[in-house]
C-alpha cells in the first residue's frame, strides 16, 4: 500500500500497472494479485486505511482542546503533521478526488463526507459552532474542509509555510462561520466560542 501511495502521488493510479506496483514493492507480481483483483481495489483500501487514520486523529486533536481559543490551531496542526507525515497517501488521495470519476474517487470522496460528518457533530457537540441552520453549517464544514485539505497540500509543498497556513486556517473558520451565522433566520444567532 506504501508502494501504491508512492507511485500514485507522482503517477496518478491508472499510469502503472499492479506488475509495475509489485516492482516498486520489491514483490512477486502474484503477491499482490492475491490481496488486490485490480488496481481501484488497492487504492479503495490504501483509501480506506488512510481515512481511518485521519478521522481518528482529528478527533483526538478536537477532544485535546479545552473550549476557547486554539482550537482551530490544534486540530489544523495535527492535519498538517499528519500530512507531512504521509505524504505520499495524502497527495494520491487528493488527486484521485479530482480524477475521473469511478471507485478510487467515490472512495476519497467518502472518506471527506466522513471527516464532515465527524467535525460537524463534534464542533457542535463541544460548542465551537455558532447557531445557524444545519444546511448552511454542513455547507461551511464542507467549504472549511476542503480548504483545509488544499492548504495542507500547501504545507507538503513548503513546509516553511506553516505559520501562514495556519493563520490562513483560523481566518478562513471565522469568515466561513460567520457566513453561516449571518445566513441563519433573524433571532437564532448566539456567537460561537472563540477559537
Amino acid at each position: 500500500m506504501q508502494a501504491a501511495a508512492r507511485l500514485a502521488a507522482t503517477l496518478g493510479h491508472s499510469r502503472f500497472s499492479l506488475r509495475d506496483l509489485a516492482k516498486e514493492a520489491g514483490m512477486g507480481h502474484n503477491s499482490i494479485y492475491r490481496h488486490f483483483q485490480s488496481m481501484d481495489d488497492l487504492v479503495v483500501a490504501t483509501v480506506t486505511a488512510f481515512c481511518d487514520e485521519v478521522r481518528e486523529g482529528l478527533s483526538a486533536a478536537r477532544r485535546s482542546v479545552p473550549p476557547g481559543p486554539g482550537l482551530t490551531n490544534a486540530v489544523m496542526g495535527w492535519l498538517l503533521d499528519f500530512a507531512l507525515a504521509h505524504r505520499d497517501v495524502f497527495v494520491m488521495a487528493m488527486r484521485e478526488r479530482h480524477g475521473p470519476a469511478g471507485p478510487a474517487r467515490e472512495a476519497v470522496e467518502s472518506m471527506l463526507a466522513s471527516i464532515r460528518q465527524d467535525m460537524l457533530a463534534e464542533l457542535t457537540t463541544l460548542g465551537h459552532l455558532p447557531k445557524a441552520q444545519p444546511l448552511s453549517l454542513a455547507w461551511a464544514i464542507e467549504v472549511l474542509v476542503n480548504q483545509n485539505f488544499q492548504l495542507s497540500i500547501d504545507y507538503i509543498e513548503d513546509p516553511g509555510r506553516r505559520k501562514d497556513i495556519l493563520e490562513r486556517s483560523q481566518l478562513l473558520f471565522t469568515w466561513v462561520m460567520a457566513g453561516a451565522w449571518a445566513a441563519s433566520p433573524p433571532g437564532a444567532h448566539r456567537p460561537a466560542q472563540s477559537r
